[in-house]
């Protein structure tokens, strides 16, 4: 396993900045700290003055410690505190226009990205319980959430209403996926299970896994074309299943380990353990790059080629703090990650005897936990949400 180097900035830089552009200030400072485990932290600052030379432009110079590390430092575009609590889940539309967030006091909330405005009015909708996952439909105009109420809303995003509420799981729903166009849905749970559901008439099609201890996470995509995975013989498809038939279903568990599910026969595809077998917490899955990951409650992220599931590429930690989420860029195949300690920051999965840092780190939360990470036009704006109940796009 590979140690991370970490480079971390005061989260408040590009206010820094922006207050001697402004001649607010004549010139400020802000810290800057690189950690590895089981090495001395190395910390120094930036002293930050007018540029006598460029009217709009500053000049940095770096002061006390140095070393020379290269990463792309990418502070906070725009904060919309959204809500008073946690944000524990949260999701960008197909297009990027809008935002929904969810909160563990059981609100959803649906804005725009733009300037973090609620439609029309403040769509602000309770449920009885925290809201652990929500997700747009394709369409961008309907909503799917899930919390630890045991269920699972639909809602529009343009009205609020909840014309759909799928029940059936019998502990707190963890996460959730969206099939083809939405006809079908899948859900993981608390109590060991994933369902596969029909929204329309709100009825489960098959119950999958029945495993002894929580699955926290799903991730959906193609069945490998190329794989040592054996798929097993066709199950009669059910007549309110669409799309399902070429689709996988990564899982991870409480118990550390990482399942494939066939969503053609709905059985277990292949099963395999985790570093240390610690709780999981996140997955990701791209199928055009092969390439699943997962993250540990340790702060250890582990890379797969699907091809060969049985053995890891690479692993790597920079700190023993959760990875609360994953998300492949789609285009590159880069990895972006959200962690416990309030770190956002993104790696490449190629080349990948030569990770020594992250390639990108998006700086703006105050060692608050980050919960969801989402990207849109190829990684051109991130987004990510946490503790602090507020949004950020980077």
């Amino acid at each position: 396993m590979t140690t991370l180097i970490s480079v971390t900035v005061q989260s408040d830089w590009v206010e820094v900045i922006s207050d001697v552009l402004r001649g607010t200030v004549a010139s400020e400072s802000f810290w800057v700290s690189c950690y590895r485990k089981g090495s001395a932290s190395v910390h120094g600052s930036v002293q930050v003055k007018k540029s006598l030379v460029e009217s709009h432009s500053v000049e940095l110079t770096g002061k006390d410690e140095t070393r020379n590390y290269e990463t792309i430092i990418k502070g906070t575009k725009a904060t919309f505190k959204t809500h008073n609590s946690a944000i524990k889940s949260m999701d960008i539309s197909p297009g990027g226009g809008l935002f929904v967030t969810g909160d563990n006091e059981g609100l959803l909330k649906v804005g725009d990205t733009s300037d973090g405005n609620y439609l029309n009015i403040e769509r602000i909708e309770r449920t009885c319980a925290d809201i652990t996952t929500c997700r747009f439909f394709p369409s961008g105009q309907v909503v799917l959430s899930g919390a630890s109420d045991f269920q699972l809303r639909i809602w529009s995003a343009l009205d609020g209403s909840n014309p759909v509420t799928l029940k059936g799981h019998n502990k707190g729903v963890t996460d959730s996926a969206i099939i083809d166009r939405g006809r079908n849905v899948l859900s993981s749970a608390r109590d060991g299970t994933v369902r596969l559901w029909e929204c329309g008439s709100a009825s489960i099609i098959r119950t999958i896994g029945n495993y002894t201890c929580a699955v926290n996470k799903i991730s959906l995509g193609l069945f490998p074309s190329e794989s040592i995975i054996e798929r097993k013989p066709d199950n009669e498809i059910d007549s309110r299943e669409v799309a399902t038939d070429d689709k996988l279903v990564i899982c991870v568990l409480e118990d550390g380990n990482i399942k494939g599910i066939d969503l053609m026969s709905k059985e277990e595809a292949f099963t395999t353990k985790s570093y240390r077998n610690v709780p999981l917490h996140s997955c990701a899955y791209s199928p055009k790059h092969n390439l699943v990951a997962v993250g540990s409650a340790e702060g250890v992220i582990e890379v797969f080629d699907i091809r060969n599931i049985n053995r890891d590429l690479f692993a790597i930690q920079r700190n023993d703090s959760t990875i609360y989420d994953l998300v492949f860029i789609e285009e590159t195949g880069d990895l972006l990650i959200g962690q416990g300690d309030g770190s956002a920051f993104q790696i490449p999965t190629v080349l990948t005897s030569n990770i020594s840092q992250a390639s990108q780190e998006f700086i703006g939360f105050d060692m608050d936990p980050i919960y969801s990470i989402r990207e849109i036009n190829n990684g051109k704006f991130i987004y990510a949400a946490g503790r602090d109940g507020s949004l950020r796009r980077f």
